[in-house]
């Protein structure tokens, strides 16, 4: 079982590589490469969201 602050620094660095990931997927979908950006941001969504309801069931 993880602690509070555990949990809390997780969320934070979860979020941090989402903003790192999001701000890529913006820059992919200016430079002409439409559904590699979406494809980044989505991805990158979905795995933060699967790793924050792992930890929470684990």
């Amino acid at each position: 079982m993880i602690s509070f602050l555990e949990f809390i620094v997780f969320i934070l660095f979860c979020l941090y590589v989402f903003k790192e990931s999001f701000s890529y997927g913006i820059y992919e979908f200016k430079n002409e490469n439409k559904f590699g950006g979406v494809f980044v941001i989505v991805f990158s969504l979905f795995s933060i969201i699967l790793s924050i309801v792992a930890l929470c069931i684990s």
